[in-house]
This record gives C-alpha cells, sequence and structure tokens, in this order.
C-alpha cells in the first residue's frame, strides 16, 4: 500500500513538471512567433535564447539587467529585422554573439550601443541591409567578412575597426564607409556592382582601398586614401570624386565613361563628374581608355606632373586642371562643354594644342592656359540642369567648326623653341 501512494505521489508530481515545462516551452515558442521579439530584461533575454528562428523582429532594447555578453546559441533564422538602436553608456553589454545565425530576413541595424566592442555571427550570409552606426567601441564584426547576398546596404559608420573585408559579396545598393577612426583597410575583392555608390569619406588617412572586381557603380566617392585599386571599373554613372589623400598616382584602366546629366527625368542627380582633388603626393594620373566625362572634369593637386587622358574626346562640362604640369595628353579631345582652364606651374608648358581647339570651336567657354581660373559654382536646380542640356546639344547640332585631336601637351625643356612658338603664335 506504502509502495502504491509513492508511486502516484511520483506520476502526480511527474505530470505537475511536464505541464510546467510544456507551459514554459509553449511560452518560449509563442514569444519566438510574435511579430516583435522584446528583449529588455534576463527573463525576455532567456526565452528568445531558445529560439532557432524568429518569424518577426528581434529588438534588444535598453535593459538594466542585461549581462556583459548577449548570446543567442540556438538562432539559426531572423524572420524580420535584428535591431538595437540606442543601448547607453549605463548598459555594460559589450559582446554581442550568434554563431550560428544564419539568414536575417529584414535590416540588421545596430546603432548607438556606446560599450559594444564585439558583434559574433560568423555564419551569417545574407541580410536585407546591414547597418553598423555609432559603435564607437566596436573592434569587431566578423559578419563583415562571412556576408554573401544583402538586397540594399552595407553600411558600417563611426567604429572603430581597422580592416573591412569581404570576399564573398558581389552586389549592394550603397557601399557606404564613414567615419572610422581606426581603419586602415577596406577590401572587398568580390564587389561587383554598386547600384548608388560607394563611398569612404573621413576615415583615418592614410586608407588602403582594393576593389578588384567592382566594373560599374553610381557614385564612385574616396577620401582620405593612400591607394586604390580598381583595375575593372569601367563605368562610374553618376560622378567619379577622389579628395583629400595621399596616393602619389591614381590609374583606372578600363574606365571608358563618367557621369550623367542631372536630368530633371531622373530621380538620383547630384552628379558631379570626374573630380580628383586636394591631394598633396599625387604626382601622376591615367585614364587610357576614358572616352567622355559628363558634366565637370576637375583635376587640382599642387604636386600633378601628369594627367594621362589619350581616349578622351569630349566632356559636356567644365574642364579644370591645375599642378606642376609638365604633360597633359588629350590627343583625342574634340568638345568641351563649359570652360576650359588649364594652369600649371612648370615654366615652359605648351599651350598650344589646346589653343588649336579653342580656335576650331571646340571649346564652347571660356579659356585660359596656362594661368588657371577657378569655374564657377553649378547650379543643381532642375531648369539649370534642363537649360544645360537643351544648350549642349543645341551647340552640338550647330556647331559647323572642324574638330581635331590633341597632340599631348608637353613641356618644353628648350628655351628656344618655346620663343619659337611664342614668335609663331604672335
Amino acid at each position: 500500500m506504502r509502495t502504491m501512494s509513492l508511486l502516484l505521489s511520483t506520476a502526480v508530481f511527474a505530470a505537475c513538471l511536464l505541464r510546467t515545462v510544456h507551459g514554459q516551452s509553449e511560452r518560449t515558442l509563442a514569444a519566438c512567433r510574435n511579430s516583435t521579439l522584446l528583449i529588455d530584461s534576463l527573463a525576455t533575454l532567456s526565452q528568445a535564447q531558445q529560439c532557432d528562428r524568429t518569424i518577426g523582429d528581434l529588438v534588444i532594447e535598453d535593459g538594466s539587467e542585461l549581462p556583459s555578453v548577449i548570446e543567442f546559441p540556438r538562432l539559426r533564422e531572423v524572420g524580420g529585422g535584428f535591431l538595437s538602436i540606442n543601448i547607453p553608456d549605463n548598459i555594460h553589454a559589450r559582446r554581442l554573439s550568434a554563431p550560428n545565425l544564419t539568414t536575417i530576413t529584414g535590416d540588421l541595424y545596430l546603432s548607438r550601443w556606446a560599450n559594444l566592442t564585439t558583434i559574433d555571427m560568423p555564419l551569417l550570409k545574407s541580410a536585407n541591409r546591414i547597418r553598423l552606426d555609432h559603435l564607437p567601441a566596436l573592434t569587431s564584426a566578423n559578419l563583415l567578412s562571412s556576408l554573401e547576398s544583402i538586397e540594399n546596404n552595407y553600411e558600417v559608420w563611426n567604429t572603430s575597426l581597422a580592416e573591412i573585408t569581404n570576399d564573398k559579396l558581389p552586389f549592394a545598393v550603397f557601399v557606404e564607409i564613414y567615419d572610422n577612426p581606426r581603419l586602415e583597410k577596406v577590401e572587398l575583392s568580390a564587389l561587383k556592382n554598386a547600384s548608388f555608390d560607394v563611398a569612404l569619406r573621413r576615415n583615418r588617412p592614410g586608407l588602403e582601398v582594393s576593389l578588384p572586381e567592382l566594373e560599374e557603380v553610381w557614385h564612385f566617392e574616396v577620401q582620405g586614401a593612400v591607394s586604390i585599386s580598381i583595375p575593372k571599373l569601367q563605368r562610374a554613372i553618376g560622378h567619379f570624386i577622389v579628395n583629400t589623400s595621399s596616393l602619389e598616382r591614381l590609374e583606372a584602366p578600363v574606365l571608358k565613361s563618367v557621369g550623367i546629366w542631372n536630368d530633371p527625368a531622373i530621380v538620383i542627380t547630384d552628379n558631379e563628374g570626374l573630380i580628383v582633388e586636394n591631394c598633396p603626393r599625387l604626382t601622376g594620373m591615367s585614364f587610357p581608355i576614358l572616352e567622355a566625362v559628363q558634366l565637370d572634369l576637375i583635376v587640382e593637386n599642387t604636386a600633378l606632373r601628369t594627367a594621362d587622358f589619350p581616349a578622351l574626346k569630349r566632356v559636356t562640362g567644365n574642364v579644370a586642371i591645375q599642378g606642376s604640369l609638365e604633360n597633359v595628353s588629350m590627343p583625342q579631345l574634340e568638345r568641351v562643354g563649359g570652360v576650359f582652364y588649364l594652369g600649371s606651374d612648370s615654366s615652359g608648358f605648351d599651350c598650344g594644342p589646346f589653343d588649336q581647339v579653342k580656335r576650331s570651336g571646340g571649346i564652347r567657354g571660356d579659356y585660359s592656359c596656362p594661368t588657371f581660373r577657378e569655374p564657377g559654382a553649378r547650379s543643381d536646380t532642375r531648369d539649370a540642369s534642363q537649360a544645360e542640356i537643351d544648350s549642349w546639344l543645341k551647340w552640338l547640332q550647330s556647331s559647323s567648326a572642324s574638330v581635331y585631336g590633341v597632340p599631348s601637351a608637353t613641356m618644353l625643356v628648350s628655351f628656344a623653341v618655346v620663343a619659337l612658338l611664342h614668335v609663331i603664335q604672335l
């Protein structure tokens, strides 16, 4: 009888325990199925740690109980976004880990998490967008290297990362890497296309930039670089800008065209042409197959000696080139839709070839060589853009002037030759 009673008690206890565990499991599963799984305490974190998949967003919010390591050991897929915004200084969580996470259907957006040093997501392969923003303590984020597919943006702003590398990601809409004061290297060795921009701004001076597979981009802009490798870039649809950099030479060996009009019919405007300026160590640049620059060609660098554009035929906007120029090669130049200002600090620089283009009617605006003049500011209003387009097309249609190629403009070291040319021009 006593044995029977003991067995009955054990059975009742087991049933109660099973009911409790089942209830907890149901609550956990319900949390994983929520449209938003909010983590702001140890209790909500514990529930989330049991999920291998969430249906909706996973959101980490301010919670004084959160531990120094926030880990999701079972999580493999997030059905919405993985979000955490505005985690203040008094929250001491420093490490975020999801070691088995492979897919985020929405965005990974981590912003203003003051103490976060590490994001450990070594298996993450796909997301809609990656945005790491205002994470000043962040020194490690292996997901940036593991990504194979994103639908939109790859953004890294204001971190302490030293390197950003990826050899798997072929496409992004935006690649924007800004305000990373310790960043030494950006190498995206699989990236072929960025349908809006590749923009690297205000990072640590001396940045090494390697984009060996990049073929097409809308806007290309790099600041603070010591080297830029773009061996396969064929087209910059909007503009190509390099400024405030310490590189000594710039080459774009297969770049064929830069720029598009600020056309009122096109949603994306704010295009500027090809601009390379404020690079005090730059002595040479080569664009061997570049044929056309829509809008402006601006090259202003004090140490620049050679600028090689052997295939360039037309610039629809202004040309402004300045430096310690010895050789400017534009042997195929036919049309310049705006002003042409070329300034050289080297004595004896020969402007004759460009004088010839001006005389033949190939330069529509004002002309000055070898004394440099700064071109006026460009208006980017819709009306002004449309007027410039119409004016350019009308000029092309109505121009009857013969157009000649322009031989390489070189520094003449012989004073006798310089004097002879001066007499001929007079």
